[in-house]
């Protein structure tokens, strides 16, 4: 508030009667100070700009008082009370006063913000929107696939960006958060615009579930001998097919996006790699494949895996988007087989649905990679009978470009002792069983016999997510019935009626009654806690029976809903909001600067998989919260282990459990997710990284800066270090007790680069980092490793942290001082069972914080 607000402040407060500060009052403590400082100019005699702080009142639930309280603080704050005449206060004492002030000004603001320790009855987000609709309409696909949201997408590179897809809330604004969730209840408002995007949605949705067409005459397809009968680039693949006609050849590994090997090491039928499927629907692949010389006597120019697995990869990839290419943003890994290295072949099975311009494709997980290996260096070295001089520069051009594919030749023809897989056959059969799907059966019924109550009636009961009577469903039937008496057809009568029920604030919005939730509202809550989607057959059975009350079964659901393949939005998006991984993207590294791999290797959407595999790790095997602070492994896949962790022992696409060594690695907290969420494209801030230690690891968030204070400017020609600008920063009396705090925190992950890569030095100064720092309690730590074992020792806070996270995010809303005691009962119990991660979600479900609105 600047000095005129304040006159104008000052000028509509009715003060109250001489002596207003109550003995009672923590304001009270300030009152020494205050009479020292302030009366002289805002007191008895003498009320500059007409403010007069004798008779100011401690009443911080008046909106007034608060206000001039806060500008109290301000100006202390800035340094402008007293002024420069006047006696200056002891630096320790201003600071004392500024630190009591402010916490009693955030506590009154904290009142003023809240629900009651009530859930304020809240919209479904987007994400949940849609898993909803999906899961009601039991709708399929990738629009429906996913933790998250379609991003907008520079698509055609000509710097116009669209949501592409059929994502039925593609269009809608990204939802308003606080304290960085998404699902709060008093942030999720409604408007027309809104309503109108869900009537949208809704009819979309609507139209994908209906299927009037003849039952798709798909047949059951095997690509046998040659799967792939085009491409890749020239080499052994490509010269195998000549030699073998009965089984394509895998020599080497697949290349992730960017790595640019021309699709070599991936097989699949050429034509659905440029097409697709054609037909949406559930499939099951049969693959029949052989792995050969696991262990072989090439060991010296190839170097493979002889002590592992030969792993066999499953993966589909939108044939729109690149078919096999490497550029494919859209690969996604299925599964793996691991199959022995004898040679014997193996028939393996895997059911997915497929759109109709999706494909699968088969890679080699683990297997070798020399992009420098040619096959006249195997035949010099191995067949040197066969073996002749590469042609001179001066030979015919024919000469030249068929001399490796003769050595190629010789190598094949001669037996290939080097490790191989070999894919003898792909069976796909479309897995279509009565027809129409169970989508157009529940909106339609088998045929035009089922009565349109009755339909009307199961669909309200499955959206609203509760037990509806028929007299509830009234209107949207006579709604049918008017469409009807106008000619429309039944199929479109129906969707008008389904429409409006869907535009109905009960499916929309959760339902909850004031107090303990009852046992619908329980299976709502515990299912878009770790689902973001409506409950299932087996929930709604339970609250039927009124037994989702009784802690052992939701213990039971607990594990069941963690246990099914949709938890994976509740690892995903959980993650995302806690380290607040949402941001990256907002400030990303230019895509011709320094960190242009970020773009090239398509690393956003690899450091979240990362992040979201360790995570989901921890929770599916119950693993200790310590892990999250620090562990001896990680999960890496090629690409985050090349580009960012300086390793070239990890192969392959698909994100596995991985050993480290190094200790600096290890736990949640540093991942390059977190280390690029918390940069900004350009350079690291200790302050920013500080911040989200306080804020997100040890739940102490630090006081919003101070107003009028310039912002710390990073210096882009290295001519100071972070340190000596923070330290001049410091300096700056409004600054100084906060950034005790905030500083040394993020200077012990100064060391990770703005995506998360270890360096040494600074990259323009060439300045060695100094990472040491003294933490406000007076400890020293000195780098990322010091800074781990000052965590574990405070893990109890982390708990805490994690904790209250949980709590914000499965209510819907954030916490208040009144939640302290159940946060300390259940981060107790969590303790006392030895700090795992599932035993704490159990707990929170079973909190009254979770149980009550």
């Amino acid at each position: 508030m600047r000095l005129r607000q304040l006159v104008s402040v000052a000028l509509f407060i009715v003060l109250p009667a001489p002596d207003p500060l109550r003995a009672d009052s923590p304001l009270e403590r300030l009152r020494p100070f205050v009479r020292k400082h302030c009366y002289r100019c805002h007191g008895v005699e003498k009320q500059k700009n007409d403010l007069r702080l004798d008779t100011l009142g401690t009443d911080l639930s008046g909106r007034r008082t608060l206000e001039v309280w806060q500008d109290v603080l301000d100006r202390l704050n800035l340094g402008q009370m007293p002024p420069e005449k006047e006696p200056r206060p002891d630096p320790e004492e201003l600071a004392a006063i500024v630190e009591t002030l402010t916490a009693l000004l955030k506590d009154a603001y904290a009142l003023r913000r809240s629900t009651g320790r009530q859930t304020v009855l809240r919209r479904l987000n987007r994400l949940e929107l849609r898993n909803t609709l999906r899961d009601l309409l039991h709708l399929e696909g990738p629009a429906f696939r996913g933790g998250a949201v379609s991003k907008l997408e520079d698509t055609n590179g000509n710097g116009r960006t669209s949501r592409t897809g059929t994502d039925p809330v593609r269009e809608f604004p990204a939802d308003e958060e606080q304290g960085g969730f998404d699902n709060i209840g008093d942030r999720l408002v409604m408007s027309d615009f809104l309503l109108r995007l869900v009537i949208v949605a809704a009819q979309e949705s609507l139209v994908l579930a209906t299927h009037f067409e003849e039952k798709p005459n798909v047949e059951t397809t095997r690509y046998g001998g040659h799967v792939r009968t085009k491409g890749p680039n020239p080499g052994l693949e490509v010269w195998s097919r000549e030699i073998h006609p009965e089984f394509d050849t895998i020599f080497q590994r697949y290349r992730e996006p960017g790595a640019s090997t021309g699709g070599a090491g991936r097989v699949a039928p050429s034509s659905l790699a440029s097409r697709g499927v054609s037909t949406p629907a559930r499939y099951r692949l049969t693959i029949e494949a052989s792995a050969h010389n696991q262990k072989h006597p090439w060991g010296e120019l190839i170097k493979s895996r002889q002590d592992e697995p030969m792993l066999l990869g499953l993966h589909m990839a939108d044939s729109r988007r690149g078919g096999l290419h490497e550029g494919n943003p859209t690969s996604r890994k299925l599964t793996e087989w691991a199959l022995p290295g004898d040679g014997s072949r193996q028939t393996v099975t895997f059911e997915t649905w497929l759109d109709a311009r999706w494909t699968p494709w088969l890679g080699w997980e683990n297997g070798p990679y020399d992009r420098s290996l040619r096959p006249s260096h195997l035949v010099k070295r191995y067949l040197p009978d066969a073996w002749r001089p590469r042609p001179e520069n001066d030979a015919s051009n024919e000469e030249r470009q068929s001399y490796e594919p003769d050595m190629a030749r010789a190598l094949l023809r001669a037996g290939y002792r080097g490790p191989q897989l070999r894919i003898h056959s792909l069976t796909i059969e479309p897995l279509i069983g009565s027809w129409p799907p169970e989508s157009h059966v529940f909106l339609y019924g088998v045929d035009d016999a089922t009565a349109v109550e009755e339909l009307v009636l199961r669909f309200a009961q499955r959206a609203f997510r509760c037990v509806v009577k028929p007299e509830e469903v009234t209107r949207y039937v006579e709604l049918v019935r008017s469409q009807l008496a106008k000619g429309i057809s039944r199929p479109e009568a129906l969707r008008a009626g389904y429409t409006a029920i869907l535009a109905s604030p009960r499916f929309y919005y959760l339902q909850e009654s004031s107090g303990k939730l009852g046992s619908y509202e329980l299976a709502s809550r515990l299912s878009y806690f770790l689902w973001s989607s409506m409950p299932d057959d087996r929930l709604f059975e339970l609250a039927i029976a009124d037994r989702l009350t009784d802690p052992v079964v939701l213990d039971e659901e607990v594990d069941r809903l963690l246990d099914d393949p949709k938890a994976a939005s509740f690892t995903r998006r959980f993650t995302e909001r806690w380290l607040r991984l949402d941001r990256l993207g907002a400030m990303p590294p230019e895509r011709g600067g320094p960190f242009r791999i970020y773009w090239d290797r398509q690393l956003e959407s690899q450091m979240v998989a990362q992040t979201d595999a360790f995570f989901a790790d921890l929770v599916k095997t119950n693993g200790p919260i310590r892990r999250l602070i620090d562990s001896d492994y990680t999960f890496l896949n090629e690409r985050v282990a090349f580009l960012l962790y300086g390793r070239d022992d990890v192969w392959g696409d698909g994100f596995r459990k991985v050993r480290i060594k190094d200790p600096r690695r290890g736990g949640i907290f540093t991942q390059p997710s977190v280390m690029t969420a918390t940069a900004n494209g350009v350079d690291t801030s200790p302050v920013v990284r500080g911040v989200w230690v306080l804020e997100n690891v040890l739940g102490t968030p630090p006081s919003p800066p101070p107003p009028d204070v310039e912002p710390l400017a990073p210096d882009l020609r290295g001519a100071t270090t972070i340190r000596e600008q923070l330290e001049k920063h410091r300096r700056v009396e409004a600054c100084s007790g906060c950034h005790r705090t905030i500083d040394p925190m993020g200077f012990a992950m100064e060391n990770f680069d703005p995506i998360g890569r270890w360096r040494e030095r600074y990259p323009v100064s060439n300045l060695q980092i100094d990472p040491s720092a003294t933490l406000a309690t007076g400890e020293r730590v000195d780098g990322i490793v010091a800074f781990r074992k000052m965590l574990l020792a405070r893990q109890p806070d982390v708990t805490r942290c994690l904790c209250e996270k949980l709590l914000t995010y499965a209510s819907g809303r954030l916490l208040e001082p009144g939640d302290r005691g159940e946060v300390d009962r259940i981060v107790g119990e969590v303790e006392r069972k030895g700090s795992r991660l599932r035993d704490l979600i159990k707990l929170v479900v079973r909190s009254d914080v979770f149980r009550t609105k």
